[in-house]
């Protein structure tokens, strides 16, 4: 491979992991609070680091509310009610719902084109289970569920930005300075092994009989999910693993940016694993795709996310020489006769 076309494929790589993690983070409703978090944490404003204007405390650093002549909207579209926290709530919270499904369904919707459609024909070189399809039915359910959760979660998003926009509580920091390099990268990766060990501890309640039959079970009924059932699942699930996201911006001292970063990565890997294309990571503790689109194939098993840890831990790895099945219930499967 020639210089020229090597720079090419690697810029489309590259071009390709944006193009998908815009559309993870939209499918999760974040867009809006990632851009603000982003712009804060890059963007330097003067009156939000002087000492005159700035609260500080051991864990948190408050904001000063929006002054009212600051306001994006006139006075007669504010909701008084809500307290100055939630000035312009009526402008963060639909552009966060538009903005999340208009990139989402666009940069979404060409991404399963191009597989799903143009690339039908010969899904033995890019598909998990190669045989296997959603029905048109499950496909149509997998969009619209995921369309109600995922306005839900824009919804939640657009108040969390309106909220830290006008001087709302929050642990995070923007200068790295404030606590050091040391502190940014052990805090950063406590907060990835938290989301992790949350998520599969969870993910393994969600298993258990009874929460399974009525709630998850929903989002299983995707045997061979594609990127829009990442979100398609019962609400109380859905605002489950949001707020276990959601809870570092009120409990630990972050900086926004390692914030952001965990934010995109557990959604980019979390589109991917349902996206039902085969595709390996070059990171060491991620497993590939395949590793959850087993956890649809199988049911009971490959509770983790973004690494085999927890799963080694406890044995819940998916075995060859055991069976798994929709009512083989445990994680560890049952032997074969």
């Amino acid at each position: 491979m020639t210089p020229n076309r090597a720079g090419c494929k690697a810029a489309g790589a590259i071009a390709a992991t944006v193009v998908i993690v815009t559309a993870a983070c939209a499918l999760q409703g974040d867009i809006l609070l990632v851009l603000l978090l982003l712009r804060e944490s890059f963007v330097s404003h003067p009156e939000k680091t002087a000492s005159h204007n700035v609260h500080k405390t051991k864990n948190k650093t408050e904001w000063p509310p929006l002054n009212p002549r600051q306001a994006i909207l006139p006075e007669y579209l504010q909701l008084p009610l809500l307290g100055d926290r939630m000035r312009d709530v009526l402008l963060f919270v639909p552009v966060s719902v538009i903005t999340s499904l208009l990139i989402f369904y666009g940069i979404g919707g060409l991404l399963h084109y191009y597989f799903y459609h143009k690339g039908r024909h010969v899904p033995d070189t890019w598909k998990c289970q190669p045989k296997r399809f959603l029905t048109y039915e499950n496909h149509r359910h997998e969009i619209v569920t995921g369309t109600c959760n995922m306005t839900m979660c824009a919804i939640i998003s657009g108040l969390l930005a309106t909220h830290l926009c006008n001087g709302g509580y929050t642990t995070l920091y923007f200068r790295v300075a404030d606590r050091g390099i040391l502190y940014l990268a052990t805090s950063t990766v406590a907060t990835f092994m938290y989301i992790e060990a949350a998520s599969y501890y969870m993910h393994r309640l969600f298993h258990c009989p009874f929460i399974y039959k009525q709630i998850h079970k929903h989002h299983h009924r995707y045997h061979s999910p594609t990127a829009f059932a990442s979100v398609a699942m019962h609400p109380v699930e859905v605002l489950t693993f949001q707020s276990i996201l959601m809870v570092p911006m009120f409990t630990v001292p972050l900086h926004a940016a390692a914030y952001v970063f965990l934010l995109l990565y557990d959604y980019y890997f979390g589109m991917m694993d349902h996206s039902g294309i085969s595709m390996d990571s070059w990171l060491p503790w991620q497993p590939p795709t395949t590793f959850h689109d087993d956890h649809h194939k199988y049911f009971h098993c490959n509770f983790g996310f973004n690494t085999f840890l927890f799963d080694r831990f406890h044995d819940t790895l998916r075995r060859k020489d055991k069976i798994y099945g929709e009512t083989v219930f445990g994680g560890h499967g049952k032997a074969m006769k």
